[in-house]
């Protein structure tokens, strides 16, 4: 995704904020990424706005541009109004191996975005396979993590930062930003809350809390995937294939041990 996309996406961010800001309602904006054994899978971000927030801008839902992200390979939806007479927007993006997904998100949030540095890996083989994802959650400069260098220049400082502070409130406020990922496997070590799983689940979902305020959170999680079975069916194979040549070769040695004494010849009394 080029840097006219992730302005594009910012803004599209930014004006959903606006509304939320000027209103004094909610914001929700959430990331999810489903891993697969594979490493392909889906990233999906949906941005929530309610029904006050509508009534307040009900141009919102017809004035956004998102063609651009749609060139990109992301499909788009508008549920205007939502269920709950709202407007909510989800963007979805498949990827075809864990570094894909990395250089989505990267282009996603940004250099000053709420997630950044973030790293997806698979490693091992078909049958038993580590995921690790690692990355650093936050907002340190406020709504300066919504708008690009150039886009800072051009507006003076963050965007509708005045508007937030001339309400009185906290940017926690009127937004709440959340990560959840999916990946095949036991947990091994996190940082996150982990969903709590089915006996037969294969995979396990790490959700996090983005904070809003100067901290930063380190974001962790690592599973296993080892599929017992098929190891076990892999080594019993192989062990039964070493046990046939064995046996194979003792054949061919007492043939031949055979053919050898019969064809020796007798000695002469």
């Amino acid at each position: 995704m080029p840097d006219g996309l992730v302005r594009r996406f910012v803004g599209i961010s930014s004006a959903i904020l606006f509304l939320f800001v000027v209103s004094a309602c909610q914001v929700d904006l959430s990331t999810t990424v489903n891993l697969a054994e594979n490493g392909s899978g889906t990233i999906t971000v949906v941005a929530t706005a309610d029904a006050a927030a509508v009534r307040a801008a009900p141009e919102l839902a017809t004035s956004l541009n998102l063609d651009d992200l749609v060139a990109a390979g992301w499909t788009v939806e508008t549920q205007s109004p939502s269920t709950d007479g709202g407007l909510t927007i989800v963007l979805q993006h498949a990827f075809a191996q864990p570094d894909e997904a990395t250089v989505l998100l990267s282009q996603l949030s940004g250099e000053r975005g709420p997630l950044r540095t973030v790293t997806l890996t698979r490693t091992g083989n078909l049958n038993d396979a580590a995921y690790q994802f690692s990355g650093v959650g936050g907002l340190p400069d406020g709504l300066a993590g919504f708008a690009d260098a150039e886009a800072l220049a051009a507006l003076g400082g963050a965007p509708f930062a005045a508007a937030l502070a001339q309400s009185g409130g906290a940017l926690s406020d009127v937004l709440t930003i959340s990560f959840a990922l999916t990946m095949p496997g036991e947990p091994l070590e996190t940082t996150a809350a982990i969903t709590p799983r089915q006996a037969d689940d294969a995979s396990t979902t790490f959700t996090w809390s983005i904070p809003l305020d100067a901290t930063e959170n380190m974001l962790e999680a690592t599973t296993r995937d080892r599929d017992v079975s098929a190891m076990v069916a892999w080594y019993g194979a192989r062990i039964l294939l070493l046990i046939l040549v064995l046996l194979v070769v003792c054949a061919v040695v007492y043939i031949a041990t055979v053919v050898y004494r019969r064809t020796r010849p007798t000695p002469a009394s």
